[in-house]
């Protein structure tokens, strides 16, 4: 699996959104995310407490892009492109076994709107045939309950359950984690 997106950035579009990288000019719209409760209810990170977290973040995803590690895209309405509503990609990679796993927040007040699902679509194919993924898989908490049902509706199915396997900081407990993968449709033997 060799990829490089230092120098040429993918952007992916829909009818209705943009995905393209996260860089500090929309440190605003990402501080509001990653500060939020009920966005990050079931992201096992600590909320933002300024923008200074959030240009740390951006500094540490951009490393993570250029060792080949990280691919990480900006959710963003068509209508104003400078805003991000979301993120979304793929937060670790085992590229030996053409893996990878999927991550994604969506600012509450943007939720039920199907730009989550909209998006996931677009990362997917882009897994599957830009990376060359075989696999796909999400790693979720089994009580978010919306993106279990997004992530079936999508194709995925639960492979595995993990109990009580890592802390969350904002719930201060330790918390399960369900795993649904995709299989790419082009590796699938008959």
């Amino acid at each position: 699996m060799e990829f490089n997106f230092n120098s040429n950035y993918p952007i992916l579009e829909s009818e209705r959104l943009i995905l393209k990288r996260i860089t500090k000019e929309h440190v605003d719209s990402i501080f509001l995310m990653r500060s939020d409760k009920e966005s990050m209810k079931f992201v096992p990170r600590v909320l933002a407490k300024s923008k200074d977290d959030i240009i740390e973040w951006i500094e540490q995803s951009d490393k993570l892009t250029e060792s080949n590690d990280l691919v990480n895209f900006g959710i963003f309405l068509k209508e104003n492109s400078n805003v991000a509503i979301g993120i979304i990609g793929f937060v670790r990679m085992n590229k030996s076994n053409h893996r990878g796993e999927l991550g994604y927040l969506t600012h509450s007040i943007h939720h039920r709107k199907g730009y989550t699902f909209e998006a996931l679509k677009l990362v997917i194919d882009f897994g599957f045939n830009i990376m060359n993924f075989h696999t796909i898989e999400a790693c979720i908490d089994p009580l978010n309950e919306p993106s279990i049902n997004l992530i079936k509706k999508i194709g995925f199915n639960l492979e595995a359950q993990f109990k009580e396997n890592f802390y969350h900081p904002i719930l201060k407990e330790f918390k399960d984690t369900n795993v649904y993968c995709k299989i790419n449709p082009n590796h699938i033997k008959n």
